[in-house]
């Protein structure tokens, strides 16, 4: 069986690399750095070409999963400074709650930023008082909350053992974002802060005490698209790095031609290309609801990969790899950033091996 993208497929990836490399120039992106903001041109953009609407369900499977890898490949390539993966995971679970049509428009057209609060600080609470829903409690690690118009949320309650996914409007006196500082610069991450925010049937996104199955869901895609994106970073990284030793001199001569340098720019490709495998994998699997843990295989072995690959690539540019001038440390940052993210290599792992124990035990 084949395991790769098709020709719809290809030609979205071929078209949004152009439109990134177009619109997204790494100058852009140290702009950001400097400015931490989500570039309302590039909202609309990114709107227009309806690039957060591609994930969708039909039943129990999933639709526009292999396209939004693709997509996102593209946006690790670009270091894209725009919560691409937060956008698409929302707008998909919008498109399930048939109650937020409006709301799932207004993110898919890019009238509206949307993000996630992933991390929690102690446990935000969703209870009930006189009638009332009412929120408390604190995130970190929200991509761009400062930016958003919409900030999605996992809260427990409103019973014991319930949790429930929110839409914050961040714009409400209640709630409070606050920049933080993080190794990424090209994707800012904000505290949030909420304080007796008074919760309308409205905000709750696809039913009270929903949250937890909805939370695993969006870590296992969120694994899946970061493995993406660190594709995207590890073959530019490759890219670039090819590049320049085919301009850098040493004793004379181009370093690209120093037996050396060869090795270590074949074994990065060797991994760049298992790590495009094994993301191609793991969404079939996804897609086709089977080997559920293909994920967690290829975020593991992708975050590992862009790791060794990004400082490889800065060893391969010498001295100037670590300078500012230079963009290779902008792509090893990315690569640590989007490593930890939604579990790291370690985390995945040990997802895997449960899994494997717990098909021994079942079979005995």
């Amino acid at each position: 069986m084949y395991f790769g993208y098709n020709d719809d497929e290809r030609i979205l990836r071929n078209s949004v690399h152009e439109m990134f490399r177009k619109h997204v120039p790494i100058s852009e992106v140290r702009k950001v750095i400097e400015r931490p903001a989500v570039n309302k041109s590039l909202l609309k953009l990114i709107g227009e070409q309806g690039l957060l609407g591609v994930l969708s369900r039909n039943g129990d499977a999933y639709e526009g999963l292999l396209m939004a890898t693709s997509i996102l490949e593209e946006a690790g390539r670009l270091l894209l400074p725009f919560p691409l993966i937060e956008g698409m995971i929302g707008a998909y679970f919008l498109s399930r709650d048939k109650a937020k049509a409006s709301q799932h428009e207004k993110v898919v057209s890019g009238a509206e930023l949307l993000t996630f609060a992933w991390h929690t600080v102690g446990r935000p609470r969703l209870e009930r008082r006189n009638e009332q829903l009412v929120a408390n409690g604190s995130f970190f690690g929200a991509p761009y909350a400062a930016s958003a118009d919409k900030i999605l949320a996992f809260f427990d309650g409103p019973a014991s053992g319930q949790a429930t996914l929110l839409i914050l409007d961040r714009r409400d006196p209640a709630v409070s974002v606050k920049a933080t500082k993080g190794m990424d610069g090209s994707m800012p991450l904000d505290r949030v802060d909420i304080s007796d925010l008074a919760v309308a049937e409205s905000d709750v996104l696809l039913g009270l005490g929903k949250g937890a199955e909805l939370r695993e869901e969006a870590e296992r895609l969120g694994a899946l698209f970061t493995a993406a994106e660190l594709v995207g970073v590890s073959e530019e990284s490759i890219r670039v790095t090819v590049e320049y030793t085919k301009v850098r001199k040493q004793f004379g001569q181009e370093i690209a031609k120093f037996q050396a340098l060869k090795h270590m720019a074949a074994e990065m490709y060797v991994l760049a290309e298992s790590s495009r495998v094994a993301v191609i994998y793991a969404g079939w699997a996804l897609e086709s609801g089977t080997e559920l843990e293909a994920v967690s295989i290829a975020k593991a072995y992708a975050a590992d990969a862009a790791i060794e690959i990004t400082g490889q690539a800065i060893q391969m540019h010498g001295g100037i790899g670590y300078t500012w001038e230079s963009d290779m440390h902008l792509y090893f940052k990315r690569a640590r950033r989007s490593a930890s993210a939604f579990g790291d290599s370690y985390c995945h792992r040990e997802k895997v091996l449960n899994k494997l124990v717990q098909r021994a035990a079942d079979s005995v």
